[in-house]
């Protein structure tokens, strides 16, 4: 959704409300839970992938997890989420508002699935999938591993998207550039959150 003013808090959950059920704006959901999902897109869609080092270790781990389920990866100096306090469970609805260059858009998704795995490595994380309404479709998976073998704890992003408003597609450049400039400034924030002090 496109808007000249930023949206209030009323019309973001009426808006919220409004898609809570409904379906996905896209048909490969899912698509990120499988190893193939990982390495090609489905047709007509672009895939990125991204991975920075958090450090060592299960304190490392255990901050990252804490900042996910808070939703510190999301860069607020280029989004704002609606609500940070929604709960990383699957069927959970939320809005990413964006402020363009002029103009700011409201982007429902629904979280597809939640990870919570141990092994040989642990990962924690989520997927979600963008409803109607979103200025891009596709699903974007948010995760950390704790590789017991290295000891390291990176924080990945994978997505497969493309345009879903013909506004995007008249401006591929500049979305293509705002979605790396996410991923790099989501990667940022996840290092900030597992080095800042702990309270108390």
């Amino acid at each position: 959704m496109f808007t000249l003013r930023k949206p209030t808090p009323e019309k973001i959950r009426t808006y919220l409300d409004d898609r809570r059920d409904q379906p996905f704006s896209y048909s490969a959901v899912g698509a990120t839970a499988t190893e193939n999902g990982l390495k090609s897109p489905p047709p007509g869609f672009n895939l990125d992938i991204s991975e920075v080092d958090l450090g060592k270790g299960e304190t490392v781990y255990q901050r990252a997890r804490q900042a996910i389920e808070q939703w510190q990866m999301f860069p607020p100096s280029m989004v704002e989420l609606f609500w940070p306090t929604a709960p990383i469970e699957e069927g959970t609805t939320v809005a990413v508002l964006f402020r363009g260059y002029g103009f700011w858009s409201l982007n429902p998704a629904r979280i597809l699935y939640r990870l919570d795995e141990t092994g040989k490595s642990d990962r924690f994380g989520f997927a979600y999938g963008t409803l109607p309404g979103h200025l891009e479709c596709g699903e974007e998976l948010f995760c950390i591993d704790w590789d017991h073998e290295t000891d390291r704890v990176r924080y990945q992003i994978a997505a497969f998207s493309r345009p879903a408003h013909w506004l995007v597609w008249l401006g591929y450049p500049f979305a293509r550039r705002e979605q790396s400039r996410f991923r790099r400034l989501s990667g940022q924030s996840m290092q900030a959150s597992v080095r800042s002090p702990v309270p108390g």
